[in-house]
C-alpha cells in the first residue's frame, strides 16, 4: 500500500490551518508527550494511510473546515474525522429543526382541509395526530431494519457509501418539502417519513465512526460535547433567521396558514442548502473508508448472516456485558429514538393546545437551542467529574421533571408565557443528555463491531421509541386532555433513568471491554494492510521520528518519486 510523501509530515488538518502546531519547541513538548503516551486511534490511522486520491482544495478547506475543526484535548492536534463529525452534526441540526416548521404547516393544512370537508378527521385520523402517526411509521420501520443495516455495513466495506447515500436521500427528502402547499401536504408528509427513516440510518452510520476517534474517555467526552455544541449553534442561527423572516410575514398579516407555509418553505430551502454543502464536503473529503470487519460465512448470504449475527450479538451482550445490557434496556424508554417523536408531540401540543403561532414556536425552539450549548458544556464537565453514566442519569431525570412541570402548569393558551422558561430548562437538559449518552455508548460497547453494535443500540431505542407517539395518538383520538398525553414522555424518561441503576459500576463496564479495543486495532491494521506501519513500539519509542510539532511520524521506507511504501 502506498502513501503520498507528504503524509509523513504534519497532518493535513494542521497544514490547512496554516501551521496549527506551534513552532516553539517548549510549547509543543506537552502535546508530543501526550501523543507518545497514547495509541493512535483508528481515525488517525485511516487518515494517515489514506491515498489522498481526492484532495481538498486548499482555499476551500481554509474557510469551510475552519469553524468545525476541533483540537484533541490531550494532544492539541486536529483529526480529520472529528472535523467531519462536526460538519455532519451541523448539517443535521437545520434538517431536524426544519421538521418543526414543516410539521406545523402540515397539521394546519390538514386541519384546514378537514374543516373544508366538514369532518373532524382527515384520512381517518384527527389533524392533530398527523405528525405522531408519521413518527410511528418512521420508528417502527427503523426498529425493524436498523440492525440489518448495521450488520450489512460490518460485513462489507461500504460504511462510507452507506453514510453518503443516506445523507443524500435525507437531503433530497427535505428539498421536496419546499413544495408544501394545500394540494401537496400529503406528498410532503410522505417525504417527511422517508427523510426521517434515512436520518436514523445515517445516525447509525456516523455513530459507527464515533468510537474510532479515540480510545480515551476524556477525549471522547470533549469531542461529543463539541459536536453537539456545533449542531446547536448552527441550528439556533438557522432558527433565528426563520424567526426574523416569519416576524415580517406576520406583520404583513397574510394569515396564519400563509405565513406558516412560507416559513416551512424557507426552512426547507435553507436546510437543503446547508445539508448539501456540509454533507458533501464531510463525506467526500474527510470521512475515510473502512475495511469490512468480518466475512460472510460460507453457505450464507448477507440477509441471513445479518439477522443471525444480530441474534448472536444480542445473546452475547446480554450474557457478558451487564452495563450494556441494562443501558440498552434504558434506551427502550429514552427519547433518543426519537427525538423525532418528542418533536412531533411538542409541535402538536404547542400548535393545538397552547395555540402558538409559527413564530412563537420558533422562539421556543431558539431558546431551547441556545440553552443546549451550556447543557453540552455541563455534559463535558460532568462526564469527567462523575463519569458518563451518572451524567446521563442526571440529565434524563431533569428532562422528566421539566416535562412534568409543563404538563402540570401549562393549562391552556393563557399560560403560554410559562413555556419560554420551561424551554430554557429543557434546552439545558437535552444539551446535557445527548453528549453524555454518546460518550457512555462508545465507552461500554465492545470494539470491532461498532456499526453492528450501533445498529443494535438503535434497535433497542426504536423497539419502544414509537410507543409515546402511539399512546399520545390514541389519547388524542379519544379526546383526552392533551396535557395528560404530553406527560407520557415524562413517565418514559423516569423509567429510563431507573433502569440505568442496574448497570453497575461504570469503571467495571469500561474495563470489561478494554481488551476488545486492542483486538480491534490489530484487526483494522490487518484488514487495511497497515499491520506493521502502526506498530505500538514505534509509537512509544519514536522520539527520533517526531518533527517537534506534536506529531509523531511513523517510520516509512522506500521513498521514490514522491510515493512511499508502508514499512
Amino acid at each position: 500500500m502506498t502513501l503520498p510523501a507528504e503524509v509523513s509530515d504534519d497532518p493535513p488538518q494542521a497544514a490547512a490551518a496554516n501551521g496549527a502546531s506551534s513552532d516553539n519547541d517548549s510549547s509543543s513538548a506537552p502535546a508530543s508527550s501526550a501523543k507518545l503516551s497514547r495509541k493512535l486511534s483508528i481515525s488517525e490511522m485511516a487518515s494517515a494511510s489514506s491515498t489522498r486520491r481526492i484532495v481538498t482544495p486548499k482555499w476551500l478547506s481554509c474557510w469551510l473546515e475552519f469553524p468545525f475543526r476541533i483540537k484533541n484535548n490531550q494532544t492539541g492536534e486536529y483529526v480529520e474525522e472529528a472535523t467531519a463529525h462536526a460538519m455532519d452534526y451541523s448539517a443535521r441540526g437545520p434538517i431536524n429543526q426544519c421538521g418543526g416548521f414543516v410539521g406545523s404547516a402540515m397539521i394546519r393544512l390538514a386541519a384546514a382541509k378537514a374543516m373544508k370537508a366538514g369532518t373532524p378527521t382527515i384520512y381517518g385520523m384527527k389533524p392533530s395526530s398527523v405528525l405522531t402517526v408519521a413518527s410511528l411509521i418512521v420508528n417502527i420501520s427503523a426498529g425493524v431494519t436498523m440492525p440489518f443495516v448495521g450488520a450489512l455495513v460490518d460485513h462489507t466495506d461500504h460504511r462510507k457509501i452507506m453514510g453518503t447515500v443516506s445523507a443524500f436521500i435525507m437531503t433530497v427528502a427535505v428539498a421536496v418539502q419546499i413544495a408544501i402547499s394545500e394540494d401537496t401536504w400529503l406528498a410532503v408528509w410522505i417525504f417527511e417519513i422517508i427523510g426521517g427513516y434515512f436520518l436514523i440510518m445515517h445516525q447509525v452510520c456516523t455513530m459507527a465512526y464515533l468510537p474510532d476517534l479515540t480510545h480515551e474517555s476524556a477525549e471522547m467526552g470533549h469531542y461529543t460535547a463539541r459536536f453537539m455544541m456545533d449542531q446547536y449553534l448552527v441550528q439556533a442561527c438557522f432558527t433565528l433567521v426563520i424567526i426574523l423572516v416569519s416576524t415580517y410575514w406576520d406583520y404583513k398579516d397574510d394569515g396564519v396558514i400563509a405565513s406558516t407555509i412560507a416559513a416551512a418553505r424557507l426552512s426547507a430551502g435553507i436546510a437543503t442548502g446547508i445539508g448539501f454543502v456540509l454533507f458533501t464536503y464531510a463525506w467526500t473529503f474527510l470521512f475515510r473508508k473502512r475495511p469490512k470487519l468480518r466475512s460472510i460465512p460460507e453457505g450464507s448470504n448477507i440477509f441471513t448472516t445479518g439477522f443471525r449475527q444480530i441474534a448472536i450479538t444480542t445473546k452475547h451482550v446480554f450474557s457478558k456485558y451487564r452495563a450494556l445490557r441494562w443501558f440498552m434496556m434504558a434506551l427502550l424508554f429514552s427519547p433518543e429514538a426519537g427525538a423525532g417523536v418528542v418533536l412531533s408531540i411538542s409541535v402538536t401540543f404547542l400548535t393545538f393546545y397552547v395555540r402558538m403561532t409559527v413564530t412563537e414556536i420558533a422562539t421556543v425552539s431558539i431558546i431551547m437551542l441556545f440553552c443546549n450549548v451550556p447543557g453540552a458544556l455541563i455534559s463535558r464537565f460532568m462526564c469527567r467529574k462523575i463519569n458518563p453514566l451518572n451524567s446521563f442519569r442526571c440529565a434524563v431525570m431533569i428532562n422528566a421533571m421539566v416535562n412534568a412541570l409543563i404538563a402540570g402548569t401549562v393549562s391552556g393558551p393563557e399560560k403560554k408565557n410559562l413555556v419560554y422558561p420551561y424551554a430554557a430548562m429543557a434546552g439545558v437538559a437535552f444539551g446535557w443528555m445527548f453528549p453524555s449518552q454518546r460518550t457512555l455508548t462508545v465507552a461500554i460497547i465492545p470494539k470491532g463491531q461498532e456499526t453492528e453494535m450501533m445498529g443494535l443500540v438503535s434497535f433497542f431505542g426504536q423497539i419502544l421509541g414509537w410507543l409515546p407517539a402511539l399512546i399520545f395518538t390514541i389519547m388524542n383520538e379519544n379526546g383526552v386532555d392533551m396535557r395528560w398525553s404530553l406527560s407520557i414522555v415524562g413517565y418514559f424518561l423516569a423509567t429510563s433513568c431507573c433502569l440505568t441503576f442496574f448497570c453497575g459500576s461504570y469503571e467495571d463496564a469500561v474495563q470489561l471491554v478494554a481488551h476488545t479495543s486492542d483486538a480491534y486495532l490489530k484487526e483494522y491494521s490487518r484488514n487495511s494492510g497497515v499491520d506493521n506501519f502502526f506498530d505500538e513500539e514505534q509509537i512509544k519509542d519514536g522520539n527520533d521520528d517526531s518533527d517537534g510539532s506534536g506529531t509523531n511520524t511513523p517510520s516509512i521506507e522506500g521513498k521514490e518519486d514522491g510515493v512511499v511504501e508502508m514499512a
